[in-house]
C-alpha cells in the first residue's frame, strides 16, 4: 500500500482541492521521461505526448475504476467494426503511469485503425492514387475526452457513409449467426414453385434468419412466399432473381456465416481507406451500379458494365481514385492493342469486312492502309505496329460521350451503343472501363 502510495505521489500531481479524481494530472516531466525511455513499447509515443500535451495530462484512466471499464467496453465494440479487440488490450501493470500510458497508447492505435484502416492500401495496390485522410484523429479524440463525449468515439471516427454503417448492423448479424450450426442443404435438383421437399423447410428457416423471409412458418412445400423470399436472396447476392433455388444459388445459401463476416469485415476496412467528397461519382464495381453525390446526397443512379472478371478471360475495372477533367462528345476510339488482338483479331480473320461494317480504319505510322493487306494472323500484343481508329458515330463503342480523367490504366466512364446489355443482372463485359447507362443523365449533372 505504501509502495503504491508512492508511485502515485512521484507520477501524478495532486488534483486541486474539489477536483474530480478523474482530472487528477500526470507529472509533464515524468510522463515525457517515460514515453521517451520506452519509444518501442509504444505504437505512437509522438501522438501520445501529443494528446496528453492537448489535455494538459489530465489522468484518463487509471485515477478512475469506471474509466476503465469504459475502455473495456469501447475496445469490445470494436468486434462489430471488423478489428482484433487483442489488438488494443492492457494487462494491469505495477507501475500506474505506465498503465495509464499504454492504455492511451491502445486507445490511439484503435482510433487510427479506425478511422486510416489497419492496412495501407498504398502497400496493396499498385498505382493507388487516393489521397490520405486529414491527421486530425489526436484533435478528435482531444475533443471527445474534453467534452465527456468518449462515448460517441466510434461515431466521429468511422466513415461517415452510410453503407458503412450498414455493414456494421450486418456484422452483429453474422457474428450472431456464426454461433449457429449451419448445415450443408442438399436438393436432389433445382427446386421451385409447387415442389415439394424436406430441404424447403431448411431453406425457409435459413432465409427467415438471413431477413429474406419476414415470418417462418414450418413447410416442406415451395410457395410464392419462399419464391419471393429467393428472389430477394438472389438479389443480395448478384444472383439473376428467377426465384428458383437452383445450384449457384445454394452455393451461396450454404456459405458459412463465418464466412460472410469476413466479407463484411474486408469491406469496413476498405471503407475506411477513402474520403468520399461531398461531390463525388462512385462505381461499385460488384455491384454493377454508379452513384453520383452532390453536396452529400444522391443526385443520380445508374445501371454500369464493368470489366470482366472471368478466369479465363480476366479484365477487371481496376480500383482508382481521380478527377474528371473533361467530357469528349462524338469520341473516336483508339483502340488498345491488347483489345485490338483479343477481341478484334479473332473477328477479322473470321469476317473480313469486319472492321469497314464497324467504321474501324487501320493506320500505320500515321498513314492509313488497306486492312486486307495486313498479316493478321502474325500479329500479337508485342508485335502490333498497327492503331486501329473507330470513328465517331451510331457504332462507335464509346457511344456519344467519353468522361475523360487521368489514370495509369487507360480506362475511362463512357456511352455505348449496346443498351441491351444493362438488362443483365451481371455486367461484367468490357476490357476494363465503365459503360455507363445514364451517361447522359450524368453529363448533364457535371
Amino acid at each position: 500500500m505504501v509502495v503504491l502510495l508512492l508511485l502515485f505521489v512521484f507520477y501524478f500531481a495532486k488534483a486541486q482541492e474539489g477536483e474530480e479524481h478523474l482530472y487528477s494530472r500526470l507529472d509533464p516531466k515524468a510522463t515525457r521521461k517515460l514515453v521517451l525511455s520506452n519509444q518501442k513499447s509504444f505504437y505512437y509515443p509522438k501522438k501520445l505526448l501529443e494528446l496528453y500535451s492537448k489535455l494538459d495530462y489530465a489522468c484518463l484512466w487509471t485515477c478512475k475504476e469506471e474509466n476503465l471499464e469504459l475502455y473495456k467496453e469501447l475496445i469490445n465494440n470494436a468486434r462489430q467494426h471488423g478489428l482484433r479487440q487483442k489488438d488494443y488490450e492492457v494487462n494491469p501493470l505495477e507501475d500506474p503511469l505506465l498503465y495509464e500510458l499504454f492504455i492511451t497508447d491502445r486507445l490511439i492505435r484503435l482510433a487510427h485503425d479506425l478511422y486510416y484502416g489497419r492496412l495501407r492500401p498504398k502497400k496493396l495496390f499498385n498505382h493507388w492514387t487516393a489521397p490520405e485522410k486529414e491527421d486530425k484523429v489526436i484533435n478528435i479524440l482531444a475533443d471527445l475526452i474534453k467534452a465527456g463525449r468518449i462515448k460517441d468515439f466510434f461515431k466521429e471516427l468511422s466513415p461517415k457513409d452510410p453503407s458503412y454503417w450498414l455493414l456494421v448492423k450486418e456484422a452483429e448479424l453474422y457474428e450472431f449467426l456464426s454461433g449457429l450450426e449451419w448445415k450443408t442443404i442438399r436438393p436432389r435438383k433445382a427446386l421451385r414453385v409447387g415442389d415439394r421437399s424436406p430441404c424447403i423447410d431448411e431453406v425457409r428457416y435459413r432465409l427467415f434468419l438471413l431477413g429474406d423471409l419476414k415470418e417462418y412458418e414450418p413447410s416442406e412445400v415451395f410457395d410464392e412466399r419462399l419464391k419471393e423470399a429467393i428472389k430477394s436472396f438472389q438479389e443480395r447476392h448478384g444472383i439473376e432473381p428467377t426465384g428458383i433455388l437452383d445450384g449457384q444459388t445454394l452455393k451461396e445459401l450454404n456459405t458459412k456465416p463465418s464466412e460472410r463476416l469476413r466479407q463484411i469485415y474486408l469491406n469496413l476496412e476498405k471503407l475506411r481507406w477513402v474520403e468520399i467528397p461531398k461531390n463525388a461519382i462512385v462505381v461499385n464495381i460488384p455491384s454493377f451500379e454508379l452513384f453520383y453525390f452532390k453536396e452529400g446526397k444522391l443526385s443520380l443512379f445508374s445501371k454500369v458494365v464493368v470489366g470482366r472478371n472471368y478466369e479465363k478471360d480476366f479484365r477487371p475495372t481496376p480500383i482508382l481514385y481521380s478527377r474528371v477533367q473533361s467530357i469528349t462528345v462524338n469520341p473516336k476510339w483508339y483502340v488498345p492493342i491488347s483489345i485490338a488482338v483479343k477481341d478484334i483479331k479473332p473477328k477479322v480473320l473470321k469476317d473480313p469486312n469486319y472492321l469497314s461494317r464497324k467504321g474501324i480504319r487501320v493506320f500505320y505510322k500515321g498513314e492509313e492502309v488497306d486492312p486486307s493487306q495486313v498479316d493478321w494472323a502474325s500479329l500479337s500484343e508485342r508485335n502490333f505496329p498497327y492503331m486501329l481508329v473507330q470513328e465517331a458515330g451510331p457504332r462507335n463503342a464509346l457511344g456519344v460521350l467519353k468522361f475523360n480523367f487521368p489514370n495509369p490504366f487507360a480506362v475511362y466512364l463512357h456511352d455505348t451503343p449496346d443498351k441491351h446489355l444493362f438488362k443483365r443482372h451481371k455486367r461484367a463485359f468490357s476490357s476494363g472501363c465503365i459503360r455507363v447507362e445514364k451517361a447522359k443523365e450524368l453529363a448533364l449533372e457535371l
